[in-house]
C-alpha cells in the first residue's frame, strides 16, 4: 500500500533541521529583486551576480534610472546573464509598470488579479510571478520550479510535468495547510538550498533518505 505524501509543513521541518536557517537573497529593494527573477532565468546565479553588480553601479536600482539608460547601455550591463535583448525588453517593461499607475496600485490587488498584472508582462512567466508574489508583494505562494517539483515528487506527490500543471494540481492542498508567508519564503530558500545539495549527491533519491523524507511519510 502506497503511503501518503508528507505535509509540506512537515517538509519544511525537516529541511529546518537538515539545514537550519538558510538566509534570503537580501535584495535591498522591490526593483533590485525583480531585476534579479528577470536576469536569472536560463542562466547561473553567479552570472547573474556579476550583471547585478554593472545594473547597481549605473542605476542604483532606481527604476527611472534604468529607463533612462540606451538600448546600448542596458544589453552591456546585463550581458553576463545572457539573453540581453529578451531581459533589456522584461525589465523595461517592469520598471514602467512599477512606475505606472497600475503598478503602484498593485499592492492592492488581490492574489489572482496580481497574478494576471504579472504575467501580462513581457518575460514574466508562471514561475516568475508567483516568485515577485512571494518575496515582492508578501503574498502567500509555494514556488512550483523544478526544485520544488523534485521535493514533492521525493514527499510522494503525483507532480505534473511542468510547472503550471503542478501548480493547479497541488496549490489548493498546498495553501490549506495554512503556512504563514514567512514560512513560505523561509521554504523557498531552504528547497533552493536543498536541491542544491540534492543535485551535489547525486539526485533526491540519494538525499531524501538522507534527511528523513521517506521515513517520516504517513503509512
Amino acid at each position: 500500500m502506497t503511503s501518503d505524501p508528507l505535509p509540506v509543513r512537515d517538509l519544511l521541518a525537516l529541511l529546518h533541521a537538515a539545514l537550519g536557517e538558510t538566509p534570503v537573497w537580501p535584495a535591498r529593494t522591490p526593483f533590485e529583486y525583480v531585476c534579479g527573477i528577470v536576469l536569472v532565468q536560463n542562466t547561473a546565479w553567479t552570472n547573474v551576480e556579476r550583471a547585478l553588480a554593472l545594473l547597481r553601479e549605473a542605476t542604483d536600482f532606481e527604476a527611472e534610472k534604468l529607463l533612462r539608460l540606451t538600448d546600448a547601455e542596458l544589453t552591456a550591463l546585463i550581458r553576463p546573464a545572457g539573453f540581453m535583448r529578451a531581459k533589456s525588453r522584461s525589465l523595461r517593461a517592469f520598471a514602467a509598470w512599477m512606475l505606472s499607475a497600475d503598478g503602484k496600485a498593485a499592492v492592492e490587488l488581490d492574489d489572482d488579479a496580481l497574478r494576471a498584472a504579472l504575467l501580462s508582462l513581457p518575460g514574466i512567466g508562471p514561475e516568475s510571478a508567483d516568485v515577485a508574489a512571494l518575496m515582492v508583494y508578501g503574498r502567500r505562494r509555494f514556488i512550483f520550479d523544478a526544485y520544488g517539483r523534485r521535493l514533492l515528487r521525493q514527499a510522494g506527490y503525483a507532480v505534473g510535468h511542468d510547472y503550471e500543471t503542478t501548480r493547479k494540481a497541488l496549490e489548493a492542498r498546498i495553501d490549506a495547510e495554512g503556512l504563514s508567508h514567512a514560512e513560505l519564503v523561509d521554504l523557498h530558500g531552504l528547497i533552493i538550498e536543498a536541491g542544491k545539495r540534492a543535485r551535489a549527491a547525486g539526485g533526491w533519491e540519494a538525499y531524501g533518505p538522507m534527511i528523513g523524507i521517506a521515513a517520516a511519510r504517513p503509512r
